[in-house]
């Protein structure tokens, strides 16, 4: 069975690190790129057709919300995880408004990434 192909999205490359580290233990799962601001995400996006990108929402530049909207504008069938260190229902709003399918808070375990 074919993995699913995983992009991550965030600034700061400790955090990429860990995602990968918790994603890759995923029998079905392989993080195929990153990409640290969400220029870089819409640009490698359409070369990388992933399965899934997590995006982080706080990066500098257009940020994650704007280069979901840019990638789903592209791409309607896209499915984008936002990731973010606020919890706030208003962050979760905007991230589902762009077209994320859904959202997690980085203050989340680990365990929110593996399947039940």
């Amino acid at each position: 069975m074919p993995k699913t192909k995983v992009f991550l999205v965030d600034d700061h490359a400790i955090v990429r690190a860990g995602y990968r580290q918790v994603l890759d233990g995923q029998p079905d799962l392989q993080v195929v790129a990153e990409a640290k601001n969400g220029e870089a995400a819409v640009k490698a996006f359409a070369k990388l057709a992933p399965d899934v990108t997590v995006m982080d929402l706080g990066m500098p530049g257009i940020g994650g919300l704007e280069a979901i909207r840019r990638i789903i504008s592209r791409r309607p069938e896209a499915r984008i995880l936002a990731l973010s260190m606020h919890e706030h229902v208003a962050f979760v709003g905007q991230a589902l408004v762009a077209g994320a399918r859904g959202f997690v808070s980085k203050a989340s375990e680990t365990d929110s990434f593996s399947k039940p």
